[in-house]
């Protein structure tokens, strides 16, 4: 099932950045002026406030910089992942960013164990999208994952994997989270609900982490579990991982952008051969 997370038209952005200019710089103008009406009291007030002015007119000048390539983001999950803080953390880099999100199995394990098989349950995803025509080749692709891995004996914790995919441009990345301790009474119910005759249990185990807290914890709200039992919430960091594969792939991008542009420019100054001449020599 598709829902669709809409930012600020570019035409609305730079609209509201002109009026901040304008604001700005006749504010500026009338505290010039004022200065010269008050003591050296009024001085220092009106530099700060001028101070001021100019912070504001350079966060403006920053927000301008930022890239307005157009990105629609199919992003590729479970249900029970909030992953709009994803569509923010790009919003940052890219202004005029949209979301459409999907919710797409992997194949795996009801839970995975590891590193290696949340990069695989992503790219799963992702190929399941795909083939699935929910996505065309030419989009740009985002996979959520999810893994729980046991880092020493009896102390267990869960990461995101992210995974940006972008054929059209040859980009593949994948990062991972901040770890998130995981009381070792879940995992342990996760495992012994895990038959020896899994199929699948050479990715991970039968039952979710998730599916354990709604059975122990029916209170808890399985999208942001992490709240309840370590504090930070599940948003915040999906959003600080996102953040990270968001500058990852605009300098990607970016490169990419420019090994176009000096190729073409390189062709364009390339002289012409004149066939005629050579064969009449």
């Amino acid at each position: 099932m598709a829902s669709d997370h809409h930012h600020i038209s570019l035409q609305a952005l730079q609209a509201t950045t002109n009026t901040i200019y304008s604001v700005g710089e006749e504010a500026n103008r009338k505290i010039a002026q004022a200065g010269s009406y008050t003591g050296s009291f009024g001085s220092n007030v009106v530099s700060q406030i001028q101070n001021y002015g100019q912070v504001l007119l350079s966060s403006v000048d920053l927000a301008k910089q930022k890239d307005m390539t157009p990105v629609e983001l199919n992003i590729i999950c479970d249900k029970h992942t909030d992953v709009t803080c994803v569509t923010a953390a790009f919003q940052e880099l890219f202004y005029n960013t949209t979301s459409v999100t999907y919710d797409v199995v992997s194949g795996l394990a009801a839970q995975i164990v590891g590193p290696a098989a949340a990069i695989e349950g992503c790219k799963l995803r992702v190929q399941a999208a795909r083939a699935q025509k929910l996505v065309s080749d030419e989009a740009l692709v985002v996979a959520v994952d999810s893994f729980i891995q046991e880092i020493v004996p009896g102390t267990w914790v869960e990461q995101y994997c992210l995974m940006v995919s972008d054929l059209q441009h040859e980009i593949e990345l994948h990062v991972f989270s901040q770890p998130v301790n995981v009381p070792s009474s879940l995992t342990s119910k996760s495992r012994e609900a895990t038959p020896a005759e899994y199929a699948l249990r050479s990715s991970g185990y039968a039952k979710s982490i998730i599916e354990v807290i709604s059975e122990t914890f029916p209170d808890v709200n399985i999208k942001d579990w992490y709240t309840h039992f370590v504090g930070v919430s599940n948003r915040q960091v999906i959003f600080l991982v996102a953040q990270h594969l968001a500058a990852l792939y605009h300098q990607r991008f970016v490169n990419t952008q420019r090994a176009v542009r000096v190729e073409e420019e390189i062709k364009e100054e390339e002289p012409e051969l004149d066939v005629d001449a050579m064969e009449r020599s």
